[in-house]
């Protein structure tokens, strides 16, 4: 099965952005373009789609924030170094002089070689170590790519033909010449950071920065770091005015939520502000980050503190970010947040090429997984796996499709538990991997009960509050992983991770039942206090939503019979469409049709009355609204009729409800 190809819709407007950004000219303004989204939406992806296009051509580096957790920020641009130095068709390959003997510099305290020797001999010292170095790694830098090497790595996701292009790209070795070492020890005096005019005492004070704690300054090694930064881009600028030089670099930075990625975009921000404000330029990285976390940076996850707006990423463009900029003096000058929206039922087309045209499972799968990438890569790889190991009978050949969640996943199995038997599990554990239950945490089960509401601002008030780390509310928790939204005014799961939380509360049925039982309780009661009522909810039918979801639809079905007589048309689809989106536990063995027989029948009440009509009706919307019970919409055609049978009872209001009926027997998933 294909990986995600970066031409679906929203992933190649980012990749004329990152062209168009490697043309500009030195100096030129270019966006720390950060992809947002939950895990799984299909960065890493995209940061392979964009390596493949634009490495070997262009000094490319990318690096998985993930992997380097715990390194430090000299560590990461040294790996970052090494990768933009490989030998390039055309062109020179970039030297990092300043930053190399920044590093090495700061690398062991100094008071030892100091004693022994005349701080004059300081750069004589740092040739003859890196010297050193160089003949035992090939060059200096060689030994921080072997720390970071899984981080390093290509993202998965590049082309094997690809990969061996840019296998054979091979890193800078040999020694720095003893012009640019010159140069880069030079570079530390002037009064530059540290304010020392001669270079030696600079580098005796960096490393005393570094290693000292006892001499006042607090954060020394966070301003060796900024040091170290402003040394390596001072490098590239350098190399970029260079004739017949590269004029960008291009920096893939997956995950930079974490600690040391955040950190890193800091550093980088907080030196192109001061650029900006001395009027040198910017530099010449063309950066794309990713992150699966709201930064703190930026205020609460809501947006509702940050000027800027998280875009579309199918208006990604170098004219659009320049007309939505800030003031230079802004914290949000330089960002361009893009948010990576979900795949749509064309795009979950050609990243299930490997599934079968028939029976057509991709709208299935697209209701399923909310469209999510990385969702719809692991469904389809199970479901093509279930079909040759169990082929579904050819009188149900969604049985498979139905049963999904609970199918072994296809190896190599996603998430932090290579052991998990089931999708389900194995999906829950990627999706939720960084908010997986601390000793006495509950917090796993309370995320199982809130699945079971429809709209989680009452989960609270009715399951009592789920903390996160540090005491943080839950809801905050799933907001900034993107797995929280607002939609028609009330806060909703992701589909998705929904639906998984739901398929383990199914597992329960006295949780399941107390759960929703609770929930129905809630707006029961609530009906007695109109006064804490939300404006526009009709508990009423929030009860019933709940009370169907218990498989009561005897009152359900009187409910709605009511409105139909009470009501217009229009009302009575609105309230039949509310109440029927409720989960439910029906057996997903049995196809939708039998399961529709079996709620239906043995009522006394005559077949063509409008309660009855009205009760096969929600039933087969009940059913037809679980992508698990009726994945192949087998069920159009039964809403179609009663719909028409409905129209037929009416003396008037009849167009909405044949409308509708048309609606139903011409349905296309989009």
């Amino acid at each position: 099965m294909p990986e995600l190809p970066g031409g679906l819709r929203g992933r190649e407007p980012v990749r004329e952005l990152i062209r168009d950004c490697l043309a500009l000219p030195p100096g030129a303004d270019r966006p720390v373009t950060v992809l947002l989204g939950p895990t799984g939406i299909g960065a890493t992806d995209l940061h392979a789609y964009v390596k493949e296009r634009f490495a070997p051509d262009t000094p490319c580096a990318y690096l998985n924030f993930d992997a380097a957790a715990g390194l430090d920020i000299r560590t990461v641009l040294g790996g970052l170094a090494r990768e933009l130095e490989r030998k390039l068709t055309k062109y020179k390959e970039p030297s990092f002089p300043r930053f190399i003997v920044g590093l090495l510099t700061t690398g062991t305290p100094m008071e030892d070689l100091l004693r022994a020797h005349s701080r004059r001999r300081l750069p004589r010292l740092i040739r003859d170590e890196l010297r050193n170095r160089e003949g035992r790694y090939g060059s200096f830098l060689g030994q921080l790519a072997e720390v970071l090497a899984e981080a390093l790595d290509a993202p998965p996701g590049v082309s094997d033909a690809a990969a061996a292009v840019l296998s054979s790209v091979t890193p800078r070795t040999g020694q720095l010449p003893w012009r640019a070492l010159n140069r880069g020890i030079g570079w530390y005096g002037d009064g530059r950071i540290p304010p020392c005019a001669d270079p030696a005492d600079a580098l005796v004070e960096l490393n005393s920065w570094q290693h000292r704690a006892d001499d006042g300054r607090e954060n020394g090694p966070r301003d060796v770091e900024r040091v170290l930064l402003r040394a390596f881009l001072a490098d590239l600028r350098e190399h970029a005015r260079g004739w017949l030089n590269h004029r960008a670099f291009l920096l893939l930075l997956d995950n930079c939520h974490t600690e040391t990625g955040r950190r890193f975009l800091e550093l980088l921000l907080e030196a192109r502000h001061e650029d900006k404000a001395a009027r040198r330029g910017c530099d010449p990285l063309v950066t794309l980050a990713s992150v699966h976390r709201w930064l703190p940076e930026w205020g609460p996850a809501t947006g509702v503190q940050w000027a800027l707006r998280p875009q579309d990423s199918d208006l990604a463009s170098l004219a659009h970010w320049e007309a939505g900029r800030g003031s230079e003096s802004s914290d949000d000058f330089w960002w361009y947040p893009l948010e990576l929206r979900p795949l749509r039922l064309a795009d979950t087309r050609v990243l299930s090429a490997g599934a079968p045209r028939r029976p057509d499972i991709v709208p299935g799968v697209q209701r399923l997984t909310g469209g999510l990438p990385w969702a719809v890569r692991h469904t389809v790889n199970t479901l093509l796996r279930a079909a040759r190991e169990h082929p579904a009978p050819e009188e149900d050949p969604y049985a498979c499709l139905r049963r999904v969640p609970g199918l072994p996943p296809a190896p190599p199995v996603p998430g932090p538990d290579p052991g998990a038997p089931t999708l389900a599990q194995a999906s829950l554990g990627y999706l939720l991997e960084d908010l997986a239950d601390e000793p006495g945490s509950d917090r796993r089960a309370v995320l199982v009960r809130w699945s079971a509401a429809r709209d989680l601002s009452v989960c609270a008030q009715v399951f009592g509050t789920g903390t996160g780390d540090h005491g943080e509310p839950l809801p905050g928790l799933l907001r900034e992983r993107w797995l929280l939204a607002a939609e028609d005014g009330r806060l909703v799961l992701h589909p998705w991770l929904r639906r998984l939380l739901l398929w383990e509360l199914a597992a329960d049925e006295e949780m399941w039942r107390d759960s929703h039982a609770r929930l129905a309780a809630h707006f029961r009661t609530g009906r007695e206090r109109p006064a804490e009522v939300t404006p526009g909810t009709d508990m009423e039918l929030e009860e019933m939503y709940h009370r169907l979801a218990l498989g009561e639809t005897e009152p359900v079905a009187a409910l709605l019979a009511r409105r139909f007589t009470e009501r217009g048309s229009e009302d009575f689809i609105r309230d039949l469409d509310l109440v029927t989106s409720a989960p439910n536990r029906l057996d997903k063995a049995v196809p939708p049709l039998r399961l529709l027989d079996s709620l239906t029948t043995g009522s006394d009440t005559p077949a063509m009355s409008p309660e009855a009509v009205i009760r096969r009706l929600a039933v087969a919307r009940w059913i037809w609204s679980d992508p698990l019970s009726d994945p192949g919409r087998r069920l159009n055609a039964v809403i179609a009729g009663n719909y028409d049978h409905l129209a037929a009872m009416r003396s008037s209001g009849i167009v909405p409800l044949y409308d509708e009926a048309v609606r139903y027997r011409q349905w296309r998933d989009e």
